[in-house]
């Protein structure tokens, strides 16, 4: 229901929350921001060039996404919620970190963590999780341990995915490891299905065919097994996908061209497209036993060189159910809960990457909005850390040393930190929102977001076609993206583009899970004038 008065979606009135708005200012070097109070200047605020900076970060960091026209963040002054302050005036970050930050720095429950963390003398404790347990003994207030944040993640998955009994979880540094992790998890995985339904022997023919010979090295080594130099268990993931840069996800990513100039790549992976069929993947398995497939002409050789995957080798199918850097894509969900199908049909498990959308579209995490339920699932960026939460029984796949890292869980800061997180999103209700959790508070205020965009698209037809999103996360289709990303930074918006260049391209716009009203106002009010701004160059608009 709108009206001039008021806007109320579910029951919740919209403008009456801008009458509650009551925060402190964000003070540095006696600069102030509050969140309740900071708007941009109708004017923009048109940077400096900063070249020093942009000169000395060119001398000493290698290159990597950071561009020439890339904005200077100056942390000498104050941030919160979109508002970030500048020398020029107020601007409105509406990228977030590229997803990292969730919810308000400055929450109390955070500033209450942080506190407990100085109390204790333990902010800078590090520990390597994977070589040691930890306890609090007794019981620190407000501290947390590895397994406490484990078993609310765990239980959190369990409470959503209720067909897959229990779970546990991996902790590591980023979204590219949590995705490394899932990997070597579902490999090893079919690695031990498949001795246990074929035995090894037959695994060597399957080898000897794909040219894959013995390591000599491990030869006199214990073990249950000898060690092959390769594995031929694929991971199937979908054009245009995004799931990092590291070596082993960087095989799955499908994005952008430059990704993969002058890298290898794993052998065992084969993409179908996004949002296509659900016989794009059926297609591509060969369902005949791997027995029969070696007797046949060619064996699996023959095969894989048609472009085809034997069922008994398909480890994973890698999906992000809300694309990121391939253009803030959300799966269509027939041809998600298909695919879905498929995998159980087939035995294959299911991968969702959460590392952009965890705890963003109104759910906590975007894969409950197709009714579908994943084997494995990762996140990171504004889970503070990575963390890979699978189904219990694989766990019974996973010899000691398996897998590992430093200081993945080990770090107590971010450890503590993510559990803050978490828990907020999930369990805290904030009297600002009239109680509701700010998972509740984002998928109303994405709503919000939704009838905002349409009234400025109908405003901007022939620039702004078109967008699509959920909650906090937002994909706009826009002509002239690199103009309007020149203009937003010198009107007072810090634009990020997606997906690929073209007559119309992908903006990003991410909000935080505690977005307020008057924020997504305040950012419609910008990229209206930063439309108008583009419009004002090009006569055909």
């Amino acid at each position: 229901m709108r009206t001039a008065e008021s806007i109320v979606i579910d029951g919740y009135d919209l403008l009456a929350e801008n009458g509650r708005l009551a925060f402190e200012d964000v003070v540095v070097r006696g600069r102030r921001i509050n969140r309740g109070t900071a708007t941009v200047p109708e004017a923009g605020t048109p940077h400096d060039a900063y070249e020093a900076v942009r000169a000395e970060h060119g001398r000493q960091i290698f290159p990597n996404t950071i561009s020439a026209e890339s904005p200077v963040i100056d942390y000498s002054w104050p941030a919160t919620g979109v508002f970030v302050g500048s020398p020029a005036g107020t601007y409105l970050d509406l990228y977030q970190g590229v997803a990292q930050k969730l919810i308000d720095e400055h929450h109390p429950v955070y500033r209450a963590t942080v506190r407990a963390l100085v109390e204790h003398n333990l902010i800078f404790r590090r520990e390597i999780n994977t070589d040691d347990h930890v306890t609090l003994g007794d019981g620190l207030p407000g501290l947390h341990t590895s397994q406490e944040l484990a078993a609310l993640l765990n239980g959190l998955a369990r409470d959503r995915f209720g067909g897959k009994s229990r779970f546990r979880t991996f902790f590591s540094n980023s979204g590219a490891e949590a995705g490394e992790a899932a990997m070597k998890l579902a490999q090893v995985h079919a690695y031990r299905r498949f001795l246990k339904r074929h035995g090894m022997a037959v695994l060597e023919r399957v080898a000897a065919d794909l040219g894959i010979g013995r390591v000599p090295y491990f030869d006199d080594v214990a073990g249950d097994a000898p060690v092959l130099a390769d594995y031929p268990f694929f991971v199937i993931a979908c054009d245009g996908s995004f799931h990092g840069r590291t070596y082993g996800v960087l095989s799955l990513t499908r994005s952008k061209k430059i990704h993969h100039l002058g890298f290898g790549k794993l052998r065992w992976t084969a993409h179908i497209p996004f949002n296509g069929k659900r016989e794009d993947l059926t297609s591509r398995l060969d369902t005949r036993p791997i027995t029969e497939i070696l007797a046949a002409p060619g064996g699996v050789r023959a095969v894989v060189d048609a472009g085809k995957v034997p069922v008994d080798l398909a480890a994973m199918f890698a999906v992000e159910c809300y694309q990121g850097e391939g253009g803030y894509r959300l799966a269509d969900r027939t041809w998600l809960r298909g695919i879905a199908q498929t995998c159980i049909d087939h035995d294959i498990l299911f991968g969702v990457d959460e590392v952009q959308s965890f705890g963003r579209t109104g759910k906590l995490f975007a894969v409950e909005h197709f009714g579908v339920e994943p084997d494995i699932l990762w996140a990171s960026k504004s889970a503070v850390v990575g963390f890979t939460t699978a189904c219990a029984n694989l766990a019974e796949d996973c010899r000691v040393g398996w897998h590992s890292n430093t200081f993945g869980g080990g770090k107590f800061f971010e450890l503590n930190m993510a559990f803050a997180t978490v828990d907020m999103l999930n369990h805290h209700r904030d009297k600002l929102f009239e109680g509701r959790s700010y998972l509740e508070n984002s998928r109303i205020k994405g709503e919000y977001t939704r009838m905002r965009l349409a009234d400025l698209s109908a405003r901007h037809p022939d620039l702004f076609p078109a967008f699509s999103g959920l909650g906090g996360m937002w994909g706009l289709s826009v002509r002239y993206r690199e103009e309007i990303v020149e203009a937003g930074w010198m009107l007072g918006a810090k634009l990020l583009g997606c997906g690929a260049a073209g007559e119309t391209s992908r903006l990003r716009i991410i909000l935080p899970a505690d977005v307020l009203t008057r924020e997504v106002d305040e950012v419609v009010t910008v990229l209206d004038r930063v439309f108008s701004a583009v419009e004002a160059r090009h006569d055909d608009l």
